[in-house]
């Protein structure tokens, strides 16, 4: 008896072999892409409230900003309008002091200046008041807002990750069989085949009817009959996909390309 036969000595898988593997890939590749497109629409659920809460708390801490700057501006207006009203009644008791109409007429006039300075400060801390009032019903808005957001978090995270569990155990048990197929194609074969998928979404399609069923181009009817008997494995010409044969199809020529 023999020695042990060495993986170098192990037979290639022939053509028909190939084209086998590939089928079995092709189905093996999809299924994991489907699970990653079920894995990316759970994480972009959760992940679109949080971007919606993150929004939210953006908002609340900007008019708590612009809060606190209505509400520093208020207070110095308010004192202003004590310095002012200090100087009014300084003017008011000048004008009780003035010896002559000129005296009296210029701290009139400046007893008006002052009035009217004071008014438009009062006017001006009204209006901060409206605006601090109008700014406090949004903040509280949106804090209602923020824990509704916080409330749905937390409802719906539990389930998302126990989700994203189960479907991520079973893709990496669907990649793990996906490996063991793959191995049984020769290194060359498999790293074509992966580069295509990668551009593609898949690295291989059925022939049928002469035609490539990924892209649905016409094969060269020559190399479609070799493609069918299992003589060669080809890539298609248009979508560089592998072509595989199903065995049982008819090996009947395919029809003239238009």
């Amino acid at each position: 008896m023999g020695p042990p036969r060495s993986k170098k000595d192990t037979p290639l898988a022939t053509v028909r072999e190939q084209m086998e593997i590939l089928k079995q890939l092709v189905v093996a590749d999809e299924e994991i892409r489907k699970l990653d497109l079920e894995l990316g629409k759970e994480k972009e659920s959760i992940d679109g409230l949080k971007k919606d809460l993150a929004k939210v708390r953006e908002k609340i801490e900007a008019e708590r900003a612009q809060y606190d700057i209505l509400e520093a501006d208020r207070g110095a207006r308010i004192q202003e309008g004590r310095v002012l009203g200090q100087q009014l009644e300084r003017s008011r008791e000048k004008l009780n002091r003035t010896r002559n109409e000129k005296e009296a007429n210029a701290v009139q006039r400046e007893i008006e200046e002052t009035r009217k300075l004071l008014r438009d400060v009062e006017d001006a801390v009204g209006r901060r008041l409206i605006e601090l009032e109008e700014l406090k019903k949004a903040i509280i808005d949106h804090e209602e807002e923020e824990a509704g957001h916080s409330a749905k978090i937390a409802e719906t995270e539990g389930a998302v990750s126990q989700k994203l569990a189960e479907v991520g155990g079973e893709r990496g048990t669907k990649a793990v069989a996906r490996d063991l197929i793959a191995k049984n194609l020769p290194i060359p074969t498999l790293r074509k085949y992966d580069q295509v998928r990668a551009k593609r979404n898949s690295g291989a399609a059925r022939l049928e009817a002469g035609r490539c069923r990924a892209c649905n181009m016409s094969i060269p009817p020559q190399l479609a009959q070799r493609i069918m008997r299992g003589d060669i494995l080809e890539q298609c010409p248009s979508c560089s996909r592998y072509l595989y044969a199903d065995p049982s199809a008819s090996m009947s020529p395919p029809p003239p390309s238009k």
